[in-house]
């Protein structure tokens, strides 16, 4: 029986970092900056995620995975994550929580538990308003992944064939045509191809209500599930699911009910990840469904 096994370590890219793994799959988070986890992948395999081997002096791009809170904006949102962070272990995973952001009033949490069996990891986010009054946002998690591979995002209808009213939605940003080349419409998914080399980036939403996403590269799928709620409003016109590409990096993204956060509460998002082996060309969904793990 696989065991489950909970370190810090010591890793290339940030020094002090911590790591959690049953065998099969394995995952890697810095303590020196964050939260942020920066791998993710079959043990010994290679990693899903684009990390950066050198930080940018005009603006931290790491890759990894990261949360944010969205609608995005550019003084609030984009508050670099390049701060120590506080890591606890657990008997099946790891918590790691930075200091409050004094510019946004926002605290931030990742925790991580792995089963001692499988191929899937639970990825808890935690935004703690800490300031004076109520802040209207939404968590955002980003997962940033390396080139040459193509995002599923499954648009299965939501009501029955004969309704009157819609049931999904496609947002897409200025920069966005819809008959880009990057873009392929299925039947029940929307493709959307990486292209390192692409003129400019790419970014759209879906309304999610399948509630989940994936990214297939290197002959395997990575999956992230994730809870919708029907009945409530998300950011960026209703999107629970987005992704950005450029010419470097494939980001899937997911995002929670957008809500006003009293001073002092907590939200959450919580993200299943899952593994898949065997995976080349995502046709259907159930191509990365988690059942094939």
């Amino acid at each position: 029986m696989s065991q489950l096994t909970v370190e810090r370590v010591s890793e290339d890219r940030f020094d002090e970092s911590v790591r959690v793994s049953n065998g099969e799959i394995e995952l890697v988070a810095p303590t020196s900056i964050g939260p942020r986890i920066v791998r993710f992948g079959f043990e010994g395999g290679h990693n899903v995620f684009r990390v950066f081997d050198h930080q940018r002096e005009d603006w931290p791009l790491i890759g990894g995975h990261r949360l944010w809170h969205s609608p995005e904006d550019e003084d609030r949102t984009h508050q670099p994550d390049t701060d120590p962070v506080e890591a606890t272990l657990l008997e099946d995973g790891f918590r790691l929580e930075r200091p409050v952001n004094e510019e946004t009033q926002i605290g931030k949490a990742i925790t991580v538990r792995m089963t001692p069996a499988g191929t899937s990891v639970e990825v808890t986010h935690e935004l703690t308003n800490s300031g004076l009054w109520p802040i209207e946002f939404a968590p955002w998690a980003l997962s940033v992944l390396k080139p040459d591979g193509t995002a599923v995002m499954p648009l299965t209808p939501q009501a029955e064939a004969d309704s009157l009213l819609p049931d999904r939605s496609i947002t897409y940003w200025p920069y966005t045509p819809p008959g880009e080349d990057r873009l392929e419409y299925g039947t029940d998914n929307v493709y959307v191809h990486q292209d390192a080399e692409c003129d400019g980036p790419l970014k759209i939403g879906t309304s999610a209500g399948d509630g989940w996403v994936a990214y297939v590269n290197d002959g395997q799928a990575f999956r992230k599930d994730f809870e919708y709620v029907p009945d409530a409003t998300y950011p960026d016109s209703d999107s629970g699911a987005e992704v950005y590409t450029s010419s470097e990096i494939l980001e899937l993204e997911t995002v929670g009910p957008l809500r006003t956060v009293e001073p002092g509460e907590t939200v959450e998002h919580v993200e299943t990840w899952t593994l898949a082996e065997g995976v080349t060309e995502p046709a259907t969904a159930a191509d990365v469904s988690p059942d094939i793990v």
